[in-house]
């Protein structure tokens, strides 16, 4: 597939309530894509199959998956609609049905055959909930939730790891190379350079993710490379930090140093590497001097060049910082991360959880990271109650929040309002989490 790789808004106040969190608080320190043969933009290895190839009897089986898919993927596809599960802790196989209808509807119904990618939206094709591949390629960040959505179905359904291949083919039309280093650029094609640092940490963070699910030794490959484009965003501007965006290097952001944290933790355990753990430890530092509001323990959404600082503070800039602070555990042992871990999480959950049903505020898009951190804080704690939250979070998401055909818009805390399109990325955000949390639910 691939050659070879070369060279804000308001902030509301902190809802007064549930007096023991608060006091706890203080008391811490598919396979439908055919893919051409790619122009020479990624000079890493060729992809010419999975690491390790299945039986025939396998690669029969993955063909039947194939045409079966590729037989429902026409452009206005109908997908059956989904069965509300009226219980309240659904089983893993509910929770992968799920996950199994979103990725159903991003492969078919944002599908653009020509340019053979995903869209960035899908619109209304008729009446009721038909929809078709609509406007643009899908923009980096929405891709990169696809991959990070497909490398969770594949820990569900093994058979989705031909699915995942024929997937990563795609994103090499992102792939530019410019200022001495590889990165995946917003949309595909030889537009205006425009790369983001946080957008190549989600690819990152994708990709180290079908590397653990598949032990595809390509996907590790493209994550070192398209890491070395994130440090290219670090400067000594503010004491260090990485950019939020390479052409105007304006401010530093928690969204593009909180994944760059976890991608360098991630890469550190699996090769031994040093670098990565002391890089990881260096923003984390940083982040936490210059974008920690010490006030509630949550994180400010940037810092710009002169200082000012962006006080909003969004779901998944703490979810990140969450889940680095169980990364550190996990790998130092070190009790002030699983100290800091909790702080973060009971903050988080003062401010974006409802006590009454559960549901999680702020966009979805934003919202996973954090249901992420909870998730990774049960694995490393073996507590319940933080499973349970992510678990609630969901649950309500699904009840309350999907429309007929398994389609999601933005929220996840409030009934959707149907519009005339829809976008790939409010869907493959919430296809992660359900793959996610069905993975979790079946250990």
């Amino acid at each position: 597939m691939w050659s070879k790789l070369g060279a804000g808004g308001k902030t509301a106040p902190l809802v007064k309530r549930n007096t023991a969190l608060r006091e706890r608080l203080r008391q811490d320190d598919f396979d439908i894509f055919y893919v051409p043969k790619m122009r020479q933009r990624l000079n890493l290895v060729i992809f010419k199959g999975p690491s390790s190839a299945p039986a025939v009897g396998q690669r029969m089986t993955l063909c039947a998956v194939g045409l079966l898919l590729l037989a429902t993927a026409t452009c206005s596809a109908r997908v059956v609609t989904t069965t509300r599960q009226p219980a309240r802790t659904p089983g893993p196989a509910i929770v992968r049905s799920w996950g199994r209808t979103v990725l159903r509807n991003t492969l078919s119904i944002f599908y653009l055959p020509k340019q053979k990618v995903l869209a960035e939206t899908a619109a209304k094709a008729g009446h009721g909930d038909r929809y078709k591949a609509a406007g643009h390629p899908a923009f980096a960040w929405s891709q990169s939730m696809e991959l990070l959505m497909l490398a969770e179905a594949v820990k569900c359904h093994a058979v989705n790891a031909v699915i995942l291949h024929k997937f990563v083919g795609t994103l090499g039309a992102y792939w530019r190379v410019a200022n001495g280093v590889g990165g995946f650029d917003v949309l595909p094609g030889k537009g205006a350079l425009d790369r983001y640092y946080d957008d190549n940490g989600w690819m990152t963070w994708g990709f180290l993710r079908a590397y653990a699910a598949t032990h595809n030794h390509q996907y590790l490959a493209i994550a070192r490379h398209d890491f070395q484009f994130i440090l290219s965003g670090e400067s000594s501007a503010l004491g260090g930090g990485i950019f939020w965006h390479e052409q105007a290097k304006t401010s530093k952001n928690t969204c593009s140093n909180g994944p760059a944290i976890i991608d360098a933790l991630k890469l550190y355990s699996i090769t031994g590497q040093h670098a990565y753990l002391q890089t990881a430890r260096k923003l984390y530092v940083w982040v936490n001097k210059h974008l920690l509001d010490h006030r509630d323990y949550l994180y400010f959404d940037n810092i710009a060049l002169n200082g000012g600082i962006v006080r909003t503070k969004w779901t998944y800039n703490t979810g990140t910082m969450l889940i680095a602070n169980c990364l550190f555990y996990r790998i130092t042992h070190e009790k002030k991360y699983w100290r800091r871990a909790t702080r973060l999480a009971t903050a988080a959950q003062l401010r974006w959880i409802s006590d009454t049903n559960g549901s999680v505020s702020g966009p979805g898009v934003f919202a996973w990271v954090l249901l992420d951190g909870y998730i990774q804080l049960y694995k490393i704690s073996g507590d319940k109650k933080f499973l349970t939250l992510a678990q609630r979070a969901l649950v309500y998401a699904h009840s309350h929040c999907c429309m007929p055909g398994g389609f999601y818009t933005g929220a996840w805390n409030a009934r959707p309002k149907p519009g005339h399109t829809l976008k790939l990325i409010n869907q493959a955000s919430i296809g992660g989490s359900y793959f996610l949390l069905a993975h979790v639910l079946t250990q």
